[in-house]
């Protein structure tokens, strides 16, 4: 048996639905894909979004962009981080949009795709105060005109990131401002299909408080995978039992030994360690369920494989199927108990592992 990660398609669709009943009605979803679709597995989890009706997705860099197009996904894909020269063939080739915060990177790709003899997708980013990519409005304000004199470039999107719409309400207002600012010095000139500001905290925070400013899609991550308010958990990780040890009292469990075994212990050795993306940190802090029983994990985990107390297990066999969290665990306990958020818990999962749509 492998270690695997369950993908519940019940739960994603209803993610969907909830997200599309949430927002105004005419806006669409630009799904985020990236990073392994947040550990769940990109090309798995946009084909079966695809199939359910979501065209446009969102990715960090070029290859991730071109494993979906090698894997049938065939609506708009955006880069949201910074192609580098020897990148920006392949997006033009392959239809992928690209992001641009300086009108130095527009340039090079517009040169580009003249060479090409083609045009160049790109959706402008702009920094509203995430000081991290993108154009600020006085910078675009000096340059637009340059920009519009660019023949192989088609402006196709606009779009922000707010970076403390879980936190901050006064900051997050500030930011929407000043994207709707920019949008407006622009919108005159360049005919936008997407524009986009509000991230999964944006979505659920502030997206019925604005009024007057005319987005065309929501850019959502982790609202998708269920670790937000009112959505449904999609993972489920599994571990198969490899051995089982008959242990007896001050028996030591593991590196360091830093557990002491009990008179009389069984300790089943299951197939996932901190390689796999389980956090060492989480060592003696957690329970898993072994054939419904919930049995606390023992001793430091390892690279490749951990160690869990199932003495109390009846009929515990080796090959069983270690449910290390389930459908309807939240994993902001799990993620707070190792130092992480939850976006850390599950992007941090390995590709040793089988992922399966549930």
């Amino acid at each position: 048996m492998k270690t695997r990660l369950y993908i519940s398609k019940e739960n994603l669709k209803y993610n969907v639905e909830h997200i599309k009943k949430s927002i105004k009605k005419g806006k669409s979803i630009i799904a985020m894909v990236k990073a392994n679709a947040y550990g769940a597995g990109d090309t798995l989890v946009a084909n079966y979004l695809q199939e359910i009706g979501i065209t446009e997705f969102g990715v960090a860099n070029i290859d991730e962009a071109l494993r979906l197009r090698n894997n049938k996904i065939t609506g708009m894909i955006l880069v949201t981080s910074v192609c580098t020269q020897d990148e920006i063939d392949l997006a033009i080739k392959n239809d992928i949009s690209l992001s641009v915060s300086t009108l130095d990177n527009m340039i090079e790709i517009n040169e580009k795709a003249k060479l090409l003899n083609s045009i160049a997708k790109v959706h402008l980013k702009i920094d509203t105060g995430m000081t991290r990519l993108g154009f600020n409005y006085n910078e675009l304000k000096e340059k637009v005109n340059d920009i519009l004199r660019l023949e192989n470039i088609s402006i196709d999107g606009i779009y922000t990131h707010l970076s403390c719409a879980d936190i901050d309400e006064e900051y997050t207002i500030e930011q929407i401002k000043e994207f709707k600012s920019t949008l407006k010095m622009l919108e005159s000139d360049i005919k936008f299909k997407y524009v986009h500001l509000f991230n999964s905290d944006g979505t659920q925070n502030y997206e019925n408080k604005v009024e007057d400013i005319n987005y065309t899609h929501v850019r959502v991550g982790l609202m998708l995978y269920g670790y937000t308010r009112d959505t449904k958990p999609v993972l489920k990780l599994t571990a198969p039992i490899l051995h089982i040890n008959d242990i007896t009292k001050y028996t030591k469990v593991g590196y360091g030994g830093t557990f002491i075994a009990k008179p009389n212990m069984k300790i089943a050795v299951i197939k996932i360690g901190y390689a796999d993306g389980l956090s060492r940190s989480l060592s003696n802090k957690i329970t898993v369920k072994v054939n419904g029983v919930e049995c606390p994990l023992v001793g430091n985990i390892c690279m490749d494989m951990s160690m869990v107390d199932v003495t109390n297990v009846p009929n515990v066999k080796v090959n069983d199927e270690v449910v290390i969290w389930d459908y309807s665990n939240d994993l902001k306990e799990i993620s707070k108990i190792s130092n992480k958020i939850v976006y850390e818990t599950i992007s941090n999962l390995g590709v040793r592992i089988e992922r399966i749509l549930d």
